[in-house]
């Protein structure tokens, strides 16, 4: 995934050491025994900010996670540190029995703490609690049984010092953090024996420029694991080669604003941080960090699908991209950045017909009563079902009579934005009775704030405001709203209402065609070309898509438009035929989301808006492709 120029690596007034030593073919661990550089085993991950001790020993037993960086933020006046800290989850491959973690402990204390507990250190920063009082945070692993290993650890090196200990050892740098500049440069640093399973081909340098550290990775076509922000803005960092078996997708950032930040960009990719480095300019904080894969294989296929909406030679994502995939009352089969609020226009409208049906199951609201819509300026539109509601127009003369039952359908099969504003008015003009539905069905990600067809512009002043009029769903959320109308977690299985939404969901029998090309293709690399057809009639699915330009507004002028943007959603239930060992069909059903949002773009209608369009078309149809697979092979 990491697209960087080649070259040869540099070194300022530094040390640039590239080791071979030790034996065997490097490979990408199978465990989290050694550290948590190499491995992409999935597993859930969380990052906290200006932590406390106390808080952070909360945390760790709320998520049954073990601690694996820390870095100190501040200090009390008392001399209690706050942390940045990166948690795994405590199980499967990072499973780790009998660690520990301490904060306020000197030099010799470290000797103490580790001999008392035959431990080894992969964790250690350094601070100074106030006055010159020098502490370390550490974390330590049980240094015995599959965790034991050959091991060292500095203080207060010079790059002479570390280099001479590296190539008279044949240890491997782990942690590596610095304090000081120019000659006052020193390291900390934590090692490995660089042998059998833990063996890497590796470098590491100190003093490099961001440009040098981007020139070396290519040449030596690296991945980061350490990367450490000197006080004078230079870097010490550690890479391993990522080659052979030790091949995997990974990414590094400069210059992050904030951690949520860090979080995103590796949620988008699928993505877990292995090192986040903390620092301020100019009293600003700012986070660089270093990720390795954490996706599944359907996840990382459905993460190449996306490769249109990422600026290729610096990894930037343009705009949010999501994609999710999960079996009904099932696994979760593909998470790309399932759970990341973001706008989805129109597939949003499922939580208007949810409200309403929820009323309908209450007995409150009734599918043959009377419901009244309004039609909107231009009131000469070929389209009036796509205009933005001006709460304005809505007048006697402009009101339109109908029943609850059609509207429904016509919100949902047209995209009726006058129907969704319509539903807002019956729940008493306010989107909070809606976002109440949507709490109460578990949609955490999920908060309506304008009427859907606005997107960021308010109808009546003209003024775009995405941080205020910003509708937030996740992928995640949608689909989650399917699956429990489907398996009656949200509905009555013995109510009217819970038919009512699924006929009005669009209800489809048959591929579209984007899907059946892949049931083709899939049928035939089975060699079961002849029963393609036959499969792509009988899927079934419920579904509400989405999409539409929009802009996030002009900073000092927010009334014109400023930069254009792409929004493209599409959310539902699906069921791929399966056969049963006795040759009958057995319908598997999935629930769905996917999205792109906030694409910039320079104008909506042009060849750049068509392939965005095209490419997110791929993509959404290359989400079904295993379980397409899967199916097919019961036949």
């Amino acid at each position: 995934m990491l697209a960087l120029p080649r070259s040869l690596c540099r070194v300022l007034a530094a040390v640039c050491l590239l080791l071979a030593a030790g034996s065997g073919q490097a490979a990408l661990d199978a465990s989290a025994n050694t550290d948590d550089h190499s491995i992409n085993t999935p597993t859930a991950w969380w990052t906290y900010t200006d932590i406390s001790p106390a808080d952070l020993a909360d945390r760790l037993s709320e998520n049954n996670a073990r601690l694996v960086e820390m870095e100190v933020v501040s200090v009390t006046a008392g001399g209690e540190p706050r942390f940045v800290v990166r948690m795994v989850a405590n199980s499967g491959a990072y499973a780790v029995p009998g660690w520990w973690w301490y904060y306020d402990k000197t030099a010799a204390d470290l000797t103490t703490l580790l001999n008392a507990n035959n431990g080894r250190l992969v964790e250690i920063e350094r601070y100074d609690r106030g006055g010159g009082n020098i502490r370390y945070a550490v974390v330590i692993l049980p240094n015995s049984g599959s965790l034991a290993r050959a091991w060292t650890y500095l203080l207060g090196v010079t790059g002479a010092q570390l280099a001479s200990h590296i190539g008279s050892s044949a240890m491997r740098p782990i942690d590596l953090d610095t304090y000081g500049s120019g000659a006052g440069l020193r390291y900390d640093a934590v090692f490995v024996s660089n042998t059998g399973a833990d063996y890497r081909t590796f470098q590491w340098a100190g003093n490099q420029t961001a440009a040098d550290v981007t020139a070396s990775v290519g040449s030596f076509q690296g991945r980061v694991v350490k990367l450490d922000r000197q006080e004078d803005g230079r870097y010490s960092f550690v890479q391993v080669r990522v080659s052979g078996s030790n091949a995997t997708a990974w990414w590094y950032r400069y210059g992050f604003t904030s951690l949520s930040a860090v979080n995103n960009y590796a949620l988008q990719f699928a993505a877990r941080p292995v090192d986040v480095s903390v620092y301020s300019v100019a009293g600003t904080r700012y986070y660089d960090a270093a990720f390795i894969d954490n996706a599944n294989a359907s996840t990382r296929r459905i993460r190449s699908a996306f490769a249109p909406f990422v600026t290729s030679a610096s990894q930037t994502p343009r705009g949010i991209f999501e994609a999710y995939l999960k079996r009904v009352d099932g696994a979760v089969v593909v998470n790309l950045n399932g759970t990341r609020r973001a706008e989805t226009a129109s597939a949003l409208k499922s939580l208007h017909l949810l409200h309403e049906m929820k009323q309908v199951e209450a007995g409150t609201t009734f599918l043959g009563e009377a419901f009244y819509y309004y039609n909107y300026p231009p009131f000469d539109s070929t389209a009036p079902e796509a205009v933005c509601p001006n709460p304005l127009h809505e007048t006697a003369a402009n009101r339109v009579a109908s029943l609850l039952e059609p509207s429904m359908d016509q919100m949902m099969e047209i995209s009726d934005n006058r129907i969704a504003r319509a539903v807002v008015i019956r729940a008493g003009s306010s989107f909070a009775p809606l976002n109440t539905t949507a709490a109460n069905a578990g949609m955490t990600g999920t908060t309506l704030r304008h009427n859907i067809g606005c997107a960021y512009i308010n109808p009546i002043s003209g003024i775009y405001s995405p941080s205020t009029l910003r509708n937030t769903t996740t992928a995640a959320d949608l689909a989650h709203l399917y699956e429990g109308v489907w398996n009656r977690a949200l509905i009555s299985s013995t109510h009217s209402a819970r038919e009512k939404f699924l006929e009005s969901a669009n209800p489809r029998t048959g591929a579209w065609a984007g899907l059946q090309t892949i049931i083709d293709q899939e049928a035939a690399a089975l060699g079961k070309a002849s029963i393609a057809g036959q499969f792509g009639g009988i899927v079934k699915r419920w579904s509400k898509g989405g999409g539409y330009g929009t802009c996030l507004g002009l900073a000092g002028n927010p009334a014109e438009c400023g930069q254009k943007v792409l929004v493209y959603s599409y959310t539902g239930l699906i069921a791929f035929p399966a056969r049963n060992r006795v040759g009958q069909i057995a319908l598997r059903y999935y629930s769905h989301g996917s999205l792109v949002s906030d694409v910039p773009v320079a104008n909506w209608s042009s060849t750049e808006q068509e392939n965005y369009a095209k490419a997110y078309g791929s993509a959404r149809d290359e989400l079904f492709r295993d379980e397409i697979r899967a199916a097919l092979a019961t036949w």
